[in-house]
């Protein structure tokens, strides 16, 4: 029985509320905003399911180095709507045009993100671009479930540990998924994000990284009281504070996931492509794509005649993303400022522990004169 006594060994993946065979187990949210499994003792039977689908207490050991692409979608407009290369947008259309499904997160009621299943590409287009919030996945495994048993091409795309608790809860049918694993530097506290917009006004559209100025320096663009707020993005104090590990999931400073390989392929920004491939860098966006199985390599492989593509050396594709091999970094005033941020203004909060010293300000300038990050 599923029992978190520890914080830092839950993903809230949901993998063991989908399993359950007597629905014993629901999700509920703790006081920093973030849902564990509660199983309810008089219903549970003691069959063990939920342990058995656990990524966390079922850890895979790495597995071989993946094959790592450069590439980008040849549609520039496809490009400029999408975090990167405009990879997932294709891989969908493709889905979609065999008859299939795909699910992924969008921001729902509230700006509030979610999971959910589209089967059209107006259905597709809100899962476009980034959302830096932990989403609520709802039931969305198990509806997964019945489409394969109908066989229903699927395509699904999510954080390591959410493909990962996908592909666990699913056993031997997880190849007849897509799983598509978006590169994550961690998952941030919904109600902080729900903080956040509360301090902007009345927000009526998000886009949290706005490529039209710059890829390399993108921004975060909010729509409140019917003005557009565009800010770069370490100027944004909830962006701010996600990228400084404020507010993180516990279980991100030790992902079960991060090593790779429980996905088809995985998919973020080639930071760093302009000093390997010079010729594929238009700072409109690049995609690192992993390529971990043949049904990756196929899915990919489908789409060759609308992309752009270089293979690359792994450690070429990490070098400047190092979020793909290691884990979110835990701050040692993570729980401090968790509780102030209970009743103090976000930025505020942010502020106090995001200064930068003189020394970390004289090794970044010393980094940018080396050329490096």
């Amino acid at each position: 029985m599923i029992q978190i006594t520890d914080k830092t060994k839950c993903c809230g993946c949901t993998a063991c509320v989908s399993v359950c065979p007597q629905n014993c187990i629901t999700m509920q949210t703790d006081d920093e905003g973030f849902s564990y499994p509660v199983v309810n003792p008089d219903l549970c039977i003691g069959c063990d399911a939920c342990e058995a689908v656990c990524p966390c207490l079922n850890r895979k050991p790495n597995p071989p180095q993946p094959q790592a692409m450069a590439v980008r979608a040849k549609d520039d407009i496809l490009r400029r709507f999408s975090s990167s290369g405009g990879v997932f947008s294709l891989l969908s259309t493709d889905v979609l045009n065999h008859g299939g499904a795909v699910c992924g997160a969008v921001f729902g009621d509230d700006f509030r993100v979610q999971h959910v299943i589209a089967w059209d590409e107006t259905g597709v287009e809100p899962m476009r671009g980034a959302k830096y919030v932990q989403s609520d996945l709802g039931d969305v495994f198990r509806q997964i479930r019945d489409l394969v048993d109908n066989n229903t091409p699927v395509l699904f795309s999510g954080t390591p540990c959410q493909t990962s608790g996908l592909r666990a809860y699913l056993g031997g049918d997880a190849d007849k998924v897509l799983t598509v694993a978006i590169v994550c530097h961690g998952v941030p506290s919904p109600k902080i994000w729900e903080k956040n917009l509360r301090e902007l006004g009345t927000v009526t559209d998000v886009r949290l990284r706005d490529k039209r100025q710059s890829w390399k320096r993108y921004a975060t663009n909010y729509f409140v009281d019917g003005k557009e707020i565009l800010r770069p993005v370490m100027d944004d104090p909830y962006m701010k504070g996600f990228l400084r590990d404020l507010y993180n999931r516990p279980s991100c400073t030790d992902c079960p996931a991060k090593t790779g390989g429980y996905a088809d392929l995985t998919l973020g920004d080639f930071w760093g492509i302009e000093k390997f491939l010079p010729d594929m860098d238009d700072d409109k966006g690049t995609s690192l794509v992993l390529v971990q199985t043949e049904q990756g390599k196929k899915a990919l492989a489908a789409i060759a005649d609308r992309v752009e593509s270089k293979a690359v050396t792994f450690a070429q594709a990490t070098q400047y993303n190092p979020a793909v091999t290691t884990s979110a970094h835990d701050h040692p005033q993570r729980n401090e400022a968790m509780k102030r941020l209970e009743n103090e203004p976000l930025a505020a909060v942010v502020a106090d522990y995001t200064k930068t010293s003189g020394m970390e300000k004289l090794k970044g300038f010393a980094r940018k004169l080396l050329g490096r990050k």
